[in-house]
């Protein structure tokens, strides 16, 4: 069956370059089967093909989080920058 996902969240700033990702509030491997899964998202209705995956970010307990890098060009597109909101749709990639 199909997964889709549909939430808010914070676009988040790597500290270590100029990118930015979301953390995906769903247990992937769980979820989906395996530790990465390939999307179409909608960020603030803009359509981005990307995969959620696992890129060593830990919440304050030490969880594992999963995460959507969401690249410059739909950061522009959407006017989004780090620490903004963003609505966020993932769904399992067509071909």
């Amino acid at each position: 069956m199909a997964k889709r996902f549909d939430f808010e969240a914070v676009l988040q700033k790597n500290p270590d370059m100029d990118a930015a990702y979301i953390v995906v509030p769903v247990d992937i491997r769980k979820e989906c089967g395996s530790g990465r899964w390939k999307v179409d998202a909608l960020l603030d209705g803009v359509l981005y093909r990307g995969s959620v995956v696992n890129m060593g970010v830990k919440d304050e307990k030490g969880e594992i989080l999963y995460v959507l890098g969401v690249p410059k060009a739909i950061r522009k597109q959407t006017g989004r920058e780090p620490g903004d909101l963003v609505r966020v749709t993932l769904s399992d990639r067509t071909p």
